[in-house]
């Protein structure tokens, strides 16, 4: 909530649509990649949480990007169902992604009209 409140302040000041669209994709980059770090925490804590992760290699950053893979699929809400939850716990914070995504879609959209823009 705090990070939609400051991003709201900061959509009323800026001036420049460039530097308003590098905002929100870095807000979208670090939710992704944040969530992709919680997956593969998650997956190295107990290898049962997700399903469809190759085995051949047990390294922190091959699953790491397997699952930033994931996230970004999982945060566009195309789900190809490749890698799949399997445990509460992983398909809570899944959960907690797909209503990230949704919120800061909306917050985006929502918040067109306050946009000043210089020219």
């Amino acid at each position: 909530m705090t990070t939609l409140k400051r991003l709201s302040k900061l959509i009323k000041i800026c001036h420049s649509l460039e530097r308003l669209l590098w905002v929100f994709g870095l807000i979208i980059i670090i939710s992704i990649f944040s969530f992709a770090t919680d997956y593969a925490c998650l997956f190295q804590f107990s290898h049962s949480t997700f399903e469809g992760v190759p085995d051949y290699s047990n390294s922190y950053l091959y699953n790491l990007y397997h699952f930033f893979y994931f996230s970004v699929i999982t945060f566009s809400t195309v789900g190809y169902g490749d890698i799949i939850p399997t445990s509460d716990v992983a398909r809570f914070v899944v959960m907690l992604e797909i209503f990230l995504s949704f919120f800061l879609i909306v917050f985006a959209l929502a918040n067109i009209k306050k946009i000043h823009i210089n020219g």
